[in-house]
């Protein structure tokens, strides 16, 4: 296995492909381990960010911290990818919890979408009759 990391002087570089991980699970490892390190990250070139890491304890094995921050970085990408598969699934199980906590929500939102239907046929209404189109019996 190559090495795959980079130490500078008191900071240790976590290269991080972007075709692997999302921006957005690299900005939460990053933010979470603003405790425990200093962390800045870099454009590179051919999809990559470079993630720069210095620890805030002087004391701290430098690839041991990098290593912890790969692990962090899964554990974010494997949340942000769950979370995408389990969307919908979630927002109906909330809608059931909801609506079975307060009948009434349901009733509300039944009066809403009669609304919203009302004021769509007033607004086609308005707009006057459809011309249907005539099509020769040739071309049915």
């Amino acid at each position: 296995m190559k090495k795959k990391f980079k130490i500078v002087d008191d900071w240790i570089q976590v290269p991080v492909h972007l075709k692997v991980y999302s921006l957005q699970s690299i900005h939460s490892a990053g933010y979470a381990f603003m405790d425990r390190a200093h962390v800045r990250l870099e454009e590179e070139k051919n999809d990559t960010v470079a993630v720069w890491l210095k620890p805030k304890k002087e004391a701290q094995n430098l690839e041991k911290l990098a290593l912890e921050f790969s692990d962090e970085l899964l554990n974010y990408a494997h949340y942000f990818s769950s979370l995408k598969v389990n969307a919908e699934n979630m927002k109906l199980l909330l809608q059931r919890a909801l609506f079975s906590a307060s009948p009434s929500i349901v009733k509300e939102a039944e009066d809403k979408e009669i609304e919203d239907l009302i004021k769509q046929l007033e607004a086609e209404e308005k707009q006057g009759p459809l011309k249907a189109k005539v099509v020769p019996k040739s071309q049915e």
